[in-house]
This record gives structure tokens, C-alpha cells and sequence, in this order.
């Protein structure tokens, strides 16, 4: 699982591209809104998958925001992949924050992602 800018899926094939991949929002000012995008990909799945990301501040574990997806996947054999352009999650201060992907309703894996408090009008990711 990543976090980028933005994916992109290809009309036709399907392919994703990641833009911006990222492990640090900068800000100069807290709480901050953003943009951003998660991509995942998941082997061994078939059938129809109900997806839940959870971004937790690991400060305190509270809760930040949620986002809902559905993955159908058709065969065992290939690879189900899913990206999520996400907007309007605001990270009340600068810290570390993770993402947890649970499917159908069992814990999957974790991302983690710094915010950052920068000097100046600085917002950017690295």
C-alpha cells in the first residue's frame, strides 16, 4: 500500500499510475486540508471485497477520517489492485498518522505518513 498525489487508472487496460509519491506532508500551518491518494494491491483474492481505510492519528490512535470501497476481483491467479484519490481529510496537527486497510471487516496492512510543521508558506509532500 502507497500514498500518493493522485492515481490514475488508463481507460482501456486499466493500468494505474501513481503520481507523487509521498511520505511527508509539509505545512506551515495546522490543522491542514489535503489531497491525496492511496493505492493497494492484493493477491490471492477473488470474489467481491468490501474496503475500509482508516486514518488514525498514532498520537493518541483517534480517529481522523474514513474512506468506503468495494474490489471485485475475478481470479485467484491475478492481481486485484485498487486507488483511491482522497479529498477533504484535514490532519488537525503536525505528527505521525497511519492508514489501516481492513477487508471485509479483517485488518490487512498499515502505511504510515509524517505531517510536518515547516517554516514560511511551505505545503508540499516529500
Amino acid at each position: 500500500m502507497l500514498v500518493c498525489d493522485q492515481v490514475i487508472s488508463e481507460e482501456g487496460t486499466g493500468k494505474k499510475s501513481l503520481i507523487g509519491v509521498f511520505q511527508n506532508i509539509n505545512s506551515a500551518a495546522f490543522p491542514v486540508p489535503t489531497r491525496l491518494a492511496i493505492y493497494a494491491k492484493l493477491v490471492d483474492a477473488s470474489g467481491h471485497y468490501n474496503l475500509l481505510i482508516r486514518l488514525v492519528n498514532l498520537k493518541d490512535e483517534s480517529l481522523v477520517g474514513e474512506i468506503k470501497g468495494e474490489l471485485k476481483a475475478a481470479d485467484p491467479t491475478s492481481i486485484a489492485e485498487f486507488g483511491m484519490n482522497i479529498v477533504g481529510i484535514v490532519l488537525p496537527e503536525p505528527g505521525k498518522y497511519e492508514f489501516q486497510l481492513y477487508v471485509n471487516d479483517a485488518f490487512l496492512h498499515r502505511v504510515t505518513m509524517n505531517a510536518v510543521r515547516v517554516q514560511g508558506g511551505a505545503y508540499g509532500r516529500n
